[in-house]
């Protein structure tokens, strides 16, 4: 296109002028197809047809296109478009077409090569054509659809029977159709269970840029005389022991760990702390150790608890960190070391950030909350009220893998008060210890009875498991007697025409409720005779009548 003489570069204003090409006023949206278009109409039925491309242009682009490879599956996920701003000009180019050249046979009639011509680029074409081709402008593109998403995880459909189901009733888009769609109302195991894959497999439609770098924190290192690698952005690991409620053996020493005296200044001084506060108390929990842990080796305390005690991974202790070679699990004297766990919603401030950096934080006194604390020990809660439960001295005789040492009822009376009191707290109201009388009245199970209470419920637990698998076991022998009744049906239809559709080509492997629902149809019909031949003679070639026993007569 040529610039206004004012405009036309310095290196151009000695030469010949440019001629002008005028520019039709006609808006056109470009559309990006990524495949190379060789039958123009399959590629507009990819993009969803021409009622599509009428709504894209009304739209001026806005409303998008779907781009399916398979547009006779409307299963398959589609690739969205993109539709993006643009400044350019259609173009269109008209060159000579290129004649195939004639050659003269041994005769000297004209001959057309058959080698087909070779295809050659626009430029070249342009080259070659001396100047005889035409170009023309077509109108401005302003708007441009791009697909720049990749394509989902494809899952191939066609040999679905629900599917197929759903395309030719609910698909179909008309009243008739949609009422002879109905699901199955079977229950219990069937033997082939569709499950339909989901509308996408991924979420992720742009691609990652990767240069094919290995992870920059991977480094390789010589360990023992042997190449290693090492993630230099993994955490650290802790290495200290985890334990169940059920172990029988307990860790009484660290194992695999760092002496002390490989360890640093820092190191040996947390070491040295832990011991002399687990010499104090046994047990203890991670908020505790760190509130009573100067700041500069609050950051050690995970690091360094491996080399004195060991962890609780569940059960009356959860979470609590025990010293080396003690069970709590030998003695009621540990139950005040018992922990209770309590989530409630509160929404978190800053005041609620500053409690929990005060050196009483593990302390519950039924007066401050601390909003961020979800474990405390027994022996750390102060409130009157729930010390006179847990310095009770009605304990178990045998330790339980729930409520530790405590009856379950003392275990829930503490339970409803601390979780009481902590909601109040949390609504920022102090309560009262007489709006817990009626947890306080409550009566408290003996130890037997406790047995069985709980024998009880897994009885019934059991029996409600019976209840309902009779009821699925009652389903399935309906549902199985449905089937025999409709298959009776259409074997009797065929015999009365004369006619036997489906041929037994393999053995029939039949379930034992069928086969018994099938033997009384029988007795009931008085023909039993040859149904014992029927499971022998149905892999045979020729044709036999189940409900009769007889071989058809050709």
């Amino acid at each position: 296109m040529a610039f206004p003489p004012q405009h036309i570069p310095h290196s151009s204003r000695h030469g010949p002028p440019c001629p002008w090409i005028p520019i039709p006023d006609q808006r056109i949206i470009c559309i990006e197809h990524p495949a190379i278009i060789q039958n123009i109409d399959k590629g507009i039925a990819t993009l969803g047809g021409e009622k599509a491309l009428v709504k894209l242009a009304s739209t001026n682009g806005n409303s998008g296109l779907m781009l399916r490879f398979r547009p006779d599956d409307p299963m398959q996920p589609p690739i969205q478009s993109r539709t993006v701003p643009s400044n350019s000009v259609l173009v269109k180019i008209t060159v000579p077409r290129r004649r195939r050249k004639k050659r003269r046979d041994a005769e000297g009639r004209a001959v057309v090569d058959p080698r087909p011509v070779e295809e050659l680029p626009l430029l070249e074409k342009l080259r070659k054509s001396n100047g005889k081709y035409k170009v023309e402008t077509v109108g401005m593109i302003e708007r441009t659809v791009r697909f720049r998403d990749m394509a989902n995880y494809q899952f191939n459909t066609s040999r679905s029977p629900f599917v197929a189901k759903i395309k030719s009733t609910v698909l179909d888009c008309s009243y008739p159709s949609l009422q002879q769609f109905a699901l199955s109302p079977g229950k219990g195991h069937q033997p082939i269970l569709e499950i339909l894959p989901p509308p996408s497999f991924s979420n992720t439609v742009m691609q990652h840029t990767y240069y094919y770098r290995q992870n920059p924190a991977i480094k390789k290192a010589l360990i023992a005389g042997k190449p290693a690698l090492l993630n230099l952005q993994a955490a650290p690991k802790t290495l200290t022991p985890m334990v169940h409620i059920s172990s029988p053996n307990l860790p009484s020493k660290p194992l695999d760990i760092r002496p002390y005296e490989t360890l640093d200044a820092a190191g040996k001084k947390c070491v040295d702390h832990l011991r002399a506060l687990f010499a104090q108390r046994p047990i203890w929990t991670r908020r505790a150790l760190f509130n009573h842990f100067p700041k500069n080796l609050q950051s050690l305390v995970r690091f360094s608890m491996v080399h004195v005690a060991y962890m609780w991974r569940a059960g009356p202790w959860r979470d609590t960190c025990v010293i080396y070679g003690l069970d709590p699990r030998s003695s009621p004297e540990y139950r005040k070391y018992q922990s209770v766990f309590f989530q409630v919603e509160t929404e978190k401030s800053q005041k609620g950030k500053d409690d929990a950096r005060k050196r009483n934080s593990h302390i519950f006194d039924g007066k401050q909350l601390v909003r961020d604390g979800r474990c405390f020990q027994l022996c750390d809660v102060t409130d009157p009220l729930l010390c006179s439960l847990i310095e009770t001295g009605k304990v178990r005789r045998v330790c339980d893998m729930g409520d530790g040492w405590y009856r379950a009822s003392t275990m829930a009376k503490i339970k409803a008060i601390m979780r009481g009191k902590i909601r109040s707290l949390a609504e920022g109201t102090v309560p009262a210890d007489s709006e817990f009388v009626d947890v306080l009245e409550q009566e408290s199970e003996s130890e037997s009875e406790e047995k069985e209470r709980k024998e009880r419920e897994v009885a019934e637990r059991a029996a409600r498991k019976m209840r309902r698998l009779g009821r699925e076991a009652a389903a399935e022998a309906a549902e199985a007697e449905v089937e025999a009744e409709e298959a009776e049906a259409v074997e009797e239809a065929a015999d009365n025409d004369g006619e036997w559709e489906e041929e037994l080509t393999e053995e029939q492997r039949v379930d034992g409720r069928v086969e018994e629902l099938m033997m009384e149809l029988l007795k009931q019909g008085g023909e039993h005779a040859g149904y014992e031949g029927y499971l022998e003679d149905v892999g045979e070639e020729g044709d036999f009548d189940v409900l009769e026993g007889e071989e058809d007569e050709d």
